[in-house]
């Protein structure tokens, strides 16, 4: 290329980086390698992650919030927040160290956005070989900022707790859910309490009342939770997983909706000096893409597009915090239209997809609660809570057989045919999904990024050493104890969890699985992280190490 070229090149890429900027009454436009530079300015980073919404999805949500079903008119000018900080592209394959895979699953990507490493299908925080590494929650922690987590799933659920646990099985919610609760996580919101006490914890163990003893508040309503104003907060609103917000505002309304949870969470976690980090998930999105339920998609992408305000309301108030959105994967494949518009695309208007869709009150998980006994009222309630008059035998049938746990597996295909709508699939997709941004004076990152970029982006800013943070938590004890001449032996009969005994000397070390804390010759000693046992291996900080001589 000649230095004619090269200069006409560079004036091309900088007249597009300012046309971007002031066509869009920002500031300056950030590369990714520019992004993960340090950044004095930012103080709080807050991760936003609608979990399996893809591009279309964000469409339909828009179109149904314009929609004015009183006069069946659209307003094509309304937008959601999320429109004003869409920058760019993230890549979402995944790896095992061997095979490349396009279509990922959410273990795997809240590895990738947590600690900057690609890992294997339902794997936790660990990588390929089931060695734990440290997420950028962690080090944030380390470096003395103040952490949160926020989800409308249980809190157990795989992208939240690929920011705060280790462990190659993102079904076991006992163990990953004990890794929460002493992992030092500041601000918890969201569901899963039952995961935190018998019957379901095999270990016999309450770790709700573990957490009153490390002097957490914990909340299980709204109005609780909005009375707290200061110190560490834990907040469980469901037993499993959160209501879709649709159904939220029908059905449990003493459940806070994921708007006011960002609130109280960074109400709280500002208080500290040196700054935060706080996840939030609108998890259900992929719940509903999963069942191919439309309106579930709506209801809680419209809820985490209020989440977003916001945040981005302090964001912008602050002038010291970035916010980082994007999705860890698409699913369902879902489109504005369908087999059935192949020959009238062109001429349909919008009403034809919307319209269907704005007479629904609840989702098809929402619906459960309205049907008798016997299910009898099917019709009296598909025409209350869906608008639909004209239900089939057969769909008849399928609704009266149908589990109350699938119901929106069947509800969302019945009101999906009406709007026109299509699916691909019931499973995750591979396409990328978009990025949101936003840095103080309105800046954007942009550009596209692989989903391992935004472990990358948050250390670069803050300068942490990821690799520095897992060699501080996260040491194969064992090898390391039997070279200096101790005995080790671990017990997995132990009902609350396995324990490694270290002894050498006068000392003896009782290490136990998913703890924050060692008994050195019988007294405790509390840690600054969570022990993890993972493969017959034993994770411990280096100050469990230090204890031994």
């Amino acid at each position: 290329m000649t230095l004619k070229q090269n200069l006409v090149l560079f004036l091309t890429v900088c007249v597009s980086f300012a046309f971007f900027a002031c066509s869009n009454n920002q500031g300056s436009a950030l590369n990714p390698e520019a992004a993960m530079q340090p950044n004095k300015k930012i103080k709080n980073i807050i991760v936003m992650i609608p979990d399996g919404m893809s591009s279309d999805g964000i469409s339909l949500a828009r179109w149904f919030k314009a929609f004015d079903a009183a006069s069946q008119t659209v307003d094509p000018s309304v937008e959601l927040t999320l429109d004003e900080l869409v920058s760019g592209y993230v890549r979402t394959w995944w790896s095992d160290g061997t095979a490349i895979g396009a279509i990922t699953d959410s273990a795997p990507a809240a590895t990738a956005f947590a600690t900057g490493v690609k890992t294997n299908d339902k794997f936790i925080g660990v990588t390929p070989q089931s060695i734990p590494v440290a997420t950028v929650l962690e080090a944030a922690n380390l470096s003395g900022k103040a952490t949160g987590l926020i989800a409308t799933s249980n809190i157990q659920h795989a992208t939240p707790a690929g920011f705060s646990a280790h462990y190659n099985d993102r079904s076991r919610y006992d163990i990953i859910g004990e890794q929460q609760v002493y992992n030092g996580v500041d601000v918890v919101l969201g569901g899963g309490s039952m995961y935190l006490t018998p019957p379901y914890r095999r270990d016999n163990e309450n770790l709700i009342e573990e957490l009153r003893s490390m002097e957490y508040q914990f909340v299980t309503t709204k109005n609780e939770m909005n009375a707290i104003s200061s110190g560490r907060l834990w907040g469980m609103f469901a037993a499993d997983a959160m209501a879709y917000e649709m159904d939220r505002l029908e059905n449990t309304p003493s459940q806070p909706s994921l708007a006011e949870m960002t609130a109280k969470a960074i109400e709280l976690l500002s208080k500290n000096k040196n700054g935060f980090f706080l996840m939030v998930e609108g998890s259900k999105v992929d719940w509903a893409a999963h069942a191919n339920d439309p309106i579930g998609l709506i209801s809680d992408i419209i809820a985490f597009d209020d989440a977003v305000k916001t945040a981005l309301d302090f964001a912008k108030a602050s002038q010291d915090t970035m916010i980082i959105i994007m999705s860890d994967h698409g699913n369902g494949g879902i489109t504005i239209g369908n087999t059935t518009t192949d020959a009238s695309y062109s001429k349909d208007p919008i009403q034809k997809f919307i319209a269907p869709l704005a007479k629904a009150t609840l989702t098809g998980e929402g619906i459960t609660a309205k049907f008798d006994e016997n299910r009898t009222n099917i019709t009296a309630v598909m025409e209350r809570y869906y608008g639909i008059t004209d239900l089939s035998a057969a769909e008849i049938a399928a609704i009266r057989a149908t589990p109350d746990s699938s119901m929106n597996y069947t509800a969302g295909p019945i009101i999906s045919q009406r709007a026109a709508l299509g699916w691909t699939t019931g499973g995750h997709t591979g396409e990328e999904t978009l990025l949101f941004t936003y840095l103080p004076g309105n800046s954007r990152i942009v550009g596209t990024i692989d989903n391992t970029d935004v472990a990358k982006i948050i250390a670069g800013v803050w300068k942490l050493d990821l690799t520095a943070a897992t060699s501080r938590l996260y040491n194969d004890a064992e090898p390391i104890f039997t070279s200096r001449g101790a005995s080790v032996v671990i017990d997995n009969s132990v009902p609350a969890g396995a324990v490694m005994t270290a002894t050498k000397g006068g000392t003896t070390l009782e290490i136990p699985e998913n703890k924050n804390f060692v008994l050195n010759n019988g007294q405790r000693v509390n840690l600054n992280s969570v022990i993890v046992y993972q493969s017959g291996k034993f994770y411990v900080p280096q100050e469990v190490i230090s204890l031994l001589p």
